[in-house]
């Protein structure tokens, strides 16, 4: 890939998004020291986590660390073993799904791999009927009883049942969750805002969602349990595009979508709030060995602190175009310019 056509793209990703700054050309990385402390950061399963990876690697670097990423595998156990076993010091995270998988329960679908509109959700299986679901399942499994499990509740399990020998750093404010969304017409024609107020109108509309959707807990049970929604019609679709299209002209009226796919800000669509916590929240967080020097904690956490869904939507959408960018590039673009936004 050559540098002029790098740069030229991701100038027009920086007016597509409003994200992005300063001097397009990339700077060359800090060098580092013979003595600095070595942190390898496992790329992850997805193009979110590789970028992430690469964006904490810059960091590091620049505070003097030797920071490298590395394969450590696409699977949560994967790069998981390989922090127990000391082949990473570092790798990001979704908080509800690692919770699930450290409890030993199925992740909730293609969270973590944030679906773009020309993504296919890869389906993952359901828990067994007896098992109630997995929102139940995660409240009953965080001790909550009936009380739906927020972000904090989510954060905390995960602390509790990391390896030994693993933490949790700060996380960060972005997420990718399940969200219902609608058009600006429909939001506005119904009043719509948060879930409650869909469910009163729940009935006219149709809802498109993935294939997996009717097998989730906060699927059509969850939706009458918390918020009375009992749509008109669900409908799946096979692909993202598919369900965008359809949303768009009005072949269903809301949507469940992944909140940083880019389709939304695209479209100018409208998530609906889950003040119930319907959902299974889905918080970036950055796991890390004991061991990792509370410096290079440091760094971390003030890097995570700037990573927002908006970020998550311009990571996704550049690793993902029709001519993508490698995750080193995009997470070069996003230390330049990303965290003035």
């Amino acid at each position: 890939m050559s540098r002029r056509r790098t740069t030229a793209g991701l100038l027009a990703v920086a007016a597509l998004t409003g994200c992005g700054g300063g001097n397009p050309e990339f700077p060359p990385a800090p060098a580092t020291s013979p003595t600095a402390e070595p942190v390898r950061i496992a790329a992850g399963s997805t193009g979110q986590t590789a970028v992430l990876a690469h964006v904490y690697a810059g960091r590091l670097r620049e505070a003097g660390f030797d920071a490298s990423v590395v394969d450590a595998g696409t699977d949560r156990a994967d790069y998981l073993g390989a922090l127990e076993r000391g082949d990473v010091e570092l790798a990001a995270d979704y908080s509800g799904n690692l919770y699930l998988h450290l409890r030993g329960r199925a992740p909730v679908g293609p969270a973590t791999a944030a679906p773009t509109d020309s993504a296919t959700p890869t389906p993952t299986p359901s828990p067994d009927a007896e098992d109630g679901g997995l929102a139940e399942d995660l409240s009953e499994l965080l001790g909550l009883g009936a009380e739906r499990a927020d972000d904090d509740d989510v954060l905390a399990g995960v602390q509790d049942v990391l390896p030994e020998g693993l933490r949790t750093l700060s996380p960060a404010p972005a997420e990718n969750t399940v969200a219902v969304v609608v058009t600006r017409p429909t939001a506005v024609e119904h009043g719509l805002a948060d879930l409650e107020d869909l469910g009163p109108v729940c009935d006219e509309l149709a809802l498109g969602t993935d294939l997996d959707f009717a097998g989730r807990s906060y699927g059509p049970e969850g939706l009458e349990e918390a918020y009375e929604c009992v749509p008109g019609r669900f409908v799946p679709f096979g692909s993202q595009d598919e369900l965008v299209d359809a949303l768009l002209e009005d072949r269903v009226q809301a949507a469940a979508l992944f909140t940083a796919s880019p389709a939304i800000e695209d479209n100018a669509l409208v998530v609906l709030a889950d003040p119930l916590n319907n959902f299974v929240p889905q918080r970036l967080v950055p796991v890390a060995a004991e061991d990792l020097p509370d410096a290079a904690a440091d760094v971390v956490d003030a890097v995570s602190a700037q990573i927002g869904t908006d970020d998550l939507v311009l990571m996704t959408r550049m690793t993902s175009a029709r001519d993508p960018y490698t995750p080193e590039e995009a997470a070069r673009y996003w230390l330049e310019g990303g965290d003035d936004t």
